[in-house]
């Protein structure tokens, strides 16, 4: 009945902002407390906030350009290497942005941030070692996900073959974000796939299949070393992007790291070859070193180093809504 009600309510509002050019925040809430005293569109407050943020993302209330701070010494790169990209992923992203009605201003949007996010990423083709760190900062609660899984399609379209998403430190906000990552980066129904069924094809693999990820964690089950190793695909074999969404948890990085450690770090040596970017949702929950002591580091602070130094090319970036992450 909750479901019916917000999807009903979610159909009522966008058919009222139709008729407005771009809506406010106010707005946007002012119509969904309008329209939630009617029985069948009744939701909780949860679902209500829920409901705002995700027409918010849609509609471009929120989403801009921004300021960008940099090294001094950064040698840009993309463009001279963008004919020799094909936007394969990013294009298919696209497409699903469109058939789900976000307003072409929020994607062009995306696309020019995202652009400028992966620009200041290192050249994933780049020899020899390197080791970059980012962060965006800002309002970006409401169109967060959308701005990370359109930056994924477009580092994996550059040649990132690992990517790591920390998705928080509750089980529902990793389960959610293997759903998103699911639906606009690898194309199938990650629980169906790692439970060897027949593939469910969802989001962006509905309008293209030729290409696909590899993902070794799933929306009902967060990183275990035996299911990965079941897979039996050696990260340096692969054709294509393999992914890893986990919780902000100590377990798991510590799982995950000693298993890259044992399948994936080349013989005679304890690094991984292969390019790796790390996104770290909420960077200023559990991220952040607490330690006291200037020699150490706190738990999870010191494992997201770990993992970032187990790869000789590795970029982090950080996504937050406070400076407090920084």
């Amino acid at each position: 009945m909750q479901q019916d009600n917000l999807e009903n309510l979610e159909t009522a509002i966008v058919g009222f902002l139709a008729k407005e050019t771009i809506p406010t925040q106010a707005r946007i809430r002012e119509l969904i407390e309008q329209f939630r005293i009617i029985p069948t569109c009744s939701v909780d407050d949860d679902d209500a906030e829920l409901l705002a943020r995700i027409l918010e993302e849609r509609l471009g209330v929120t989403m801009s350009i921004g300021a960008v701070l940099t090294e001094r010494d950064y040698e840009p790169w993309l463009d001279n290497a963008r004919t020799d990209i094909d936007p394969y992923y990013w294009n298919r992203y696209k497409k699903l942005l469109e058939e789900n009605k976000f307003s072409g201003q929020v994607i062009a949007t995306l696309d020019n941030v995202t652009d400028r996010t992966l620009g200041l990423l290192e050249n994933p083709t780049k020899e020899g070692p390197w080791d970059r760190r980012g962060m965006v900062v800002g309002h970006v609660q409401s169109g967060k996900t959308a701005n990370y899984t359109g930056l994924i399609c477009k580092a994996a379209d550059a040649g990132y073959r690992l990517i790591v998403v920390i998705a928080g430190i509750h089980n529902n906000l990793r389960d959610q974000t293997q759903k998103r990552i699911d639906e606009g980066f690898v194309g199938r129904d990650s629980a169906r796939l790692l439970s060897k069924k027949v593939d469910s094809f969802i989001g962006v693999g509905k309008y293209d299949q030729k290409r696909r990820p590899v993902t070794f964690t799933n929306s009902i089950k967060d990183f275990n070393k035996n299911t990965a190793t079941s897979m039996g695909i050696p990260l340096q074999n692969l054709n294509e992007p393999a992914v890893f969404v986990i919780k902000k948890n100590s377990t798991v990085l510590k799982n995950l790291t000693e298993w890259l450690k044992e399948h994936s770090a080349k013989r005679g040596g304890k690094k991984v070859e292969t390019p790796m970017l790390l996104i770290d949702d909420e960077a200023d929950n559990a991220s952040i070193n607490i330690s006291k002591d200037m020699d150490k580091a706190s738990r999870i602070n010191g494992q997201i180093r770990d993992l970032l130094q187990l790869f000789e090319r590795s970029c982090y970036i950080g996504y937050t809504a406070t400076p407090f992450a920084n």
